[in-house]
Protein backbone atom coordinates (compact mmCIF):
# COMPACT_ATOMS: atom_id res chain seq x y z
CA UNK A 1 0.00 0.00 0.00
CA UNK A 2 1.44 3.64 -0.88
CA UNK A 3 0.30 6.72 0.69
CA UNK A 4 1.12 10.06 -0.72
CA UNK A 5 2.44 12.57 1.67
CA UNK A 6 1.24 16.57 1.23
CA UNK A 7 4.37 18.06 2.56
CA UNK A 8 6.18 16.01 -0.62
CA UNK A 9 5.81 14.67 -4.37
CA UNK A 10 7.45 11.56 -2.92
CA UNK A 11 5.29 8.22 -2.44
CA UNK A 12 5.70 6.52 0.85
CA UNK A 13 4.90 2.75 1.90
CA UNK A 14 2.60 2.39 4.74
CA UNK A 15 5.96 1.66 7.18
CA UNK A 16 7.58 4.77 5.41
CA UNK A 17 4.76 6.62 6.39
CA UNK A 18 4.63 5.41 9.99
CA UNK A 19 8.21 6.43 10.48
CA UNK A 20 7.95 9.41 9.41
CA UNK A 21 4.71 10.53 11.45
CA UNK A 22 6.96 9.15 14.57
CA UNK A 23 10.06 11.40 13.70
CA UNK A 24 7.71 14.37 13.13
CA UNK A 25 5.33 13.75 16.11
CA UNK A 26 2.21 15.01 13.90
CA UNK A 27 -0.85 13.33 13.44
CA UNK A 28 -2.04 12.22 10.01
CA UNK A 29 -5.77 11.63 7.89
CA UNK A 30 -5.35 7.51 7.45
CA UNK A 31 -7.07 8.26 3.85
CA UNK A 32 -4.67 10.49 2.53
CA UNK A 33 -1.25 11.04 4.54
CA UNK A 34 -2.69 14.60 5.26
CA UNK A 35 -1.28 16.37 8.51
CA UNK A 36 -4.08 16.83 10.59
CA UNK A 37 -2.80 17.98 14.74
CA UNK A 38 -0.22 16.91 16.75
CA UNK A 39 -0.19 14.78 19.76
CA UNK A 40 0.11 17.81 22.09
CA UNK A 41 -2.88 19.16 21.31
CA UNK A 42 -4.84 16.66 22.74
CA UNK A 43 -7.12 17.49 25.47
CA UNK A 44 -9.13 16.40 28.30
CA UNK A 45 -13.19 17.24 28.09
CA UNK A 46 -15.26 15.68 30.56
CA UNK A 47 -12.88 13.79 32.34
CA UNK A 48 -11.59 12.32 29.23
CA UNK A 49 -9.80 12.74 26.35
CA UNK A 50 -11.86 9.92 24.54
CA UNK A 51 -15.68 9.31 24.18
CA UNK A 52 -17.94 6.42 22.75
CA UNK A 53 -20.97 8.32 21.13
CA UNK A 54 -23.83 7.09 18.84
CA UNK A 55 -25.64 9.50 16.29
CA UNK A 56 -29.36 9.37 15.99
CA UNK A 57 -29.15 6.83 13.15
CA UNK A 58 -27.22 4.62 15.22
CA UNK A 59 -23.55 4.59 14.06
CA UNK A 60 -21.18 4.35 16.69
CA UNK A 61 -17.69 6.89 17.14
CA UNK A 62 -15.03 6.84 18.73
CA UNK A 63 -13.31 10.73 19.45
CA UNK A 64 -10.30 12.41 20.70
CA UNK A 65 -10.75 15.98 21.74
CA UNK A 66 -8.37 18.13 20.33
CA UNK A 67 -7.36 22.09 21.08
CA UNK A 68 -6.48 22.27 17.62
CA UNK A 69 -6.72 20.82 13.92
CA UNK A 70 -5.11 23.02 11.49
CA UNK A 71 -6.09 20.02 8.54
CA UNK A 72 -9.51 19.61 8.99
CA UNK A 73 -11.90 22.35 7.94
CA UNK A 74 -15.38 22.37 8.46
CA UNK A 75 -18.08 21.00 6.23
CA UNK A 76 -21.56 22.03 7.59
CA UNK A 77 -23.58 24.73 9.05
CA UNK A 78 -23.66 24.67 12.67
CA UNK A 79 -26.63 23.22 15.17
CA UNK A 80 -26.96 22.54 18.80
CA UNK A 81 -29.49 19.81 17.52
CA UNK A 82 -28.11 16.02 19.17
CA UNK A 83 -24.77 17.58 20.90
CA UNK A 84 -22.91 15.04 22.58
CA UNK A 85 -21.64 17.66 24.67
CA UNK A 86 -24.50 20.02 26.33
CA UNK A 87 -23.78 23.70 25.68
CA UNK A 88 -21.57 22.95 22.48
CA UNK A 89 -22.88 23.32 19.15
CA UNK A 90 -21.39 20.88 16.28
CA UNK A 91 -20.27 20.91 13.34
CA UNK A 92 -19.11 18.07 10.48
CA UNK A 93 -15.25 18.56 9.87
CA UNK A 94 -13.31 16.74 6.71
CA UNK A 95 -9.41 16.37 5.67
CA UNK A 96 -8.61 19.45 4.17
CA UNK A 97 -6.83 17.74 1.67
CA UNK A 98 -8.61 14.32 0.48
CA UNK A 99 -12.36 15.68 2.36
CA UNK A 100 -13.32 12.45 3.97
CA UNK A 101 -15.10 13.16 7.22
CA UNK A 102 -12.76 12.88 10.60
CA UNK A 103 -15.16 14.58 12.86
CA UNK A 104 -17.07 17.77 14.27
CA UNK A 105 -15.92 20.80 15.63
CA UNK A 106 -18.05 21.82 18.82
CA UNK A 107 -18.03 25.23 20.01
CA UNK A 108 -19.62 27.44 22.62
CA UNK A 109 -19.87 30.89 23.70
CA UNK A 110 -16.09 30.62 25.48
CA UNK A 111 -14.76 27.26 23.93
CA UNK A 112 -14.09 25.56 20.79
CA UNK A 113 -12.57 22.25 20.45
CA UNK A 114 -12.19 19.42 17.99
CA UNK A 115 -13.89 15.64 18.01
CA UNK A 116 -12.16 13.49 15.94
CA UNK A 117 -13.11 9.96 15.13
CA UNK A 118 -9.42 8.21 16.08
CA UNK A 119 -10.04 5.31 13.38
CA UNK A 120 -9.84 7.93 10.76
CA UNK A 121 -6.33 8.77 11.73
CA UNK A 122 -2.84 7.67 11.90
CA UNK A 123 -0.93 8.31 15.43
CA UNK A 124 3.01 8.51 15.99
Amino acid sequence: MELICKKSSQNFTLEETMTSTQEENIIVCAYCNNYITRPSKQIIVNQSFSHIFANPHGNVFEIGCFSQALGCRSSSISSFEFSWFPGFSWQTCICSLCLNHLGWIFSSDSERFYGLILENLIFP
